[in-house]
């Protein structure tokens, strides 16, 4: 029991983090409109920022749902609840990796297209908040990653 509470409040902490980065975006976007000339770069980080906070904490504020449901089913005895939760977290880690190898080609390219692009470029301000969002998703999925392998280890044990 303990370690489902560890690893549904650690995901619980990264879906908030996940949508502080985009309140953060959000604000550096709006600032970087009003004191810079780089409004590309700030009208990207103002969207990709909403986009971040309109799908993230919805989800952050349902999760405690999510959390008694899981903890519910865990303590009706259900036999195949372990079964079910080894084959869900191991599916989640190869998404971990798939996502971390898509963002990280994605960083690669934008960089590349970047070093033909002007400084001053419309796509150059966008490309630099992508690729500043894209390399933020991959330190929170390296963090998911590490706590699903240590909760998948848990319920291999059981």
């Amino acid at each position: 029991m303990e370690s489902i509470l560890e690893f549904l409040n650690s995901e619980r902490t990264l879906i908030l983090f996940t949508g502080i980065i985009g309140s953060v975006s959000l604000v550096a976007g709006l600032l970087f409109l009003i004191f810079s000339n780089h409004k590309s770069f700030a009208i990207t980080m103002l969207i990709l920022g909403i986009i971040e906070m309109a799908v993230i904490f919805p989800t952050y504020i349902k999760y405690q749902q999510k959390i008694d449901a899981k903890i519910s089913t865990y303590e009706s005895g259900n036999p195949a609840f372990t079964k079910a939760e080894t084959i869900s977290t191991e599916k989640a880690l190869k998404s971990f990796f798939r996502l971390k190898l898509i963002y990280g080609i994605l960083i690669v390219l934008l960089i590349l297209i970047m070093s033909f692009l002007s400084s001053k470029s419309l796509l150059f301000g966008v490309f630099t908040a992508l690729i500043l969002h894209l390399s933020f998703a991959i330190t929170i999925d390296n963090f998911g990653e590490k706590y699903t392998n240590k909760y998948l280890t848990e319920l291999l044990k059981d």
